[in-house]
């Protein structure tokens, strides 16, 4: 007598397992329609009535601020900046990265967690003498920053707000 072959089992198995030997036997009956009750007609109430818009005020204007004096200034190397760096400016507070990679305009950096276009912008950076510049893709001044003090960075944004730097 010959035995059947492995998948031969398997697939009788299955069938016998199915309880029939046609697909969609197995399918439920369909319910059946059940009458819904007549709709009622009737008049929608009026829509809300919107509050009219508030005015915001526009906010104060910036105050440029001023880098400090050259005597002031602490002198940099580029080492030194190398890592993380906490951002601030404008009540904002996100991290800053910066490195030795060459960049279009000086050396990559990227910004994390800004909410602000102008510090999610920073791409670049590069350092002149005491100066420390943050630059967008296209290599368009964001920021000028000088250490004021070990580990701390004092400046302004081209928009003429403040904005600090530190670890």
């Amino acid at each position: 007598m010959n035995r059947p072959t492995p998948l031969a089992a398997a697939l009788l198995a299955l069938l016998a397992a199915g309880g029939c030997s046609r697909f969609g036997a197995n399918e439920p009956m369909p319910l059946p329609a059940v009458p819904a009750a007549p709709v009622a007609a009737a008049e929608l109430p009026p829509p809300p009535v919107a509050p009219p818009p508030v005015e915001e005020a526009p906010p104060p204007p910036i105050t440029p601020v001023a880098l400090p004096t050259a005597e002031a200034q602490l002198p940099v190397q580029r080492s030194e900046l190398v890592g993380g760096w906490v951002i601030e400016s404008g009540g904002e507070r996100c991290q800053l990265f910066v490195n030795l990679t060459g960049w279009t305009g000086g050396y990559r950096a990227s910004t994390r967690g800004c909410t602000s276009e102008q510090l999610k912008g920073v791409s670049a950076w590069d350092l002149a003498g005491k100066e420390i510049t943050l630059k967008d893709s296209a290599t368009a001044p964001i920021a000028t920053l000088v250490s004021v003090e070990p580990g701390r960075f004092t400046g302004r944004l081209s928009t003429g707000a403040a904005v600090t730097v530190y670890r």
